[in-house]
């Protein structure tokens, strides 16, 4: 939970209402089907914008936020193009919606998904 102090007072931001901003931002995103994490029973399960937040982990840090996302990409896409568009895109909204620092946005690609 994120913590603001300003004179009138103080606003907690919860982790959830992060992760729905996060998962929002990365939907968006060309070339990411979905946000993936890996089961119990070790398959990928992927998660469309209706499971908001799942598959997004929220660290508060001292300065800001610190974010990990699990996405699966379309087959065909280059990765790292992908990912640094995500990483931006994630950065620029929560920075823009919460307005607290992101201090570093880690992306894992946990599956490619081929079309059939």
């Amino acid at each position: 939970m994120i913590q603001i102090k300003n004179k009138y007072g103080v606003i907690n931001i919860s982790n959830d209402a992060i992760a729905a901003i996060t998962s929002r931002a990365v939907a968006e995103c060309y070339g990411i089907v979905g946000l993936g994490r890996r089961g119990a029973n070790g398959l990928i399960e992927i998660f469309k914008t209706e499971n908001s937040g799942r598959g997004v982990k929220v660290l508060a840090t001292e300065d800001g936020v610190a974010l990990e996302v699990y996405i699966v990409v379309l087959y065909g896409v280059n990765i790292k193009t992908v990912s640094a568009n995500a990483i931006e895109k994630v950065k620029y909204a929560v920075e823009k919606f919460v307005g607290v620092k992101v201090e570093n946005v880690i992306i894992n690609v946990q599956g490619i998904k081929v079309d059939n």
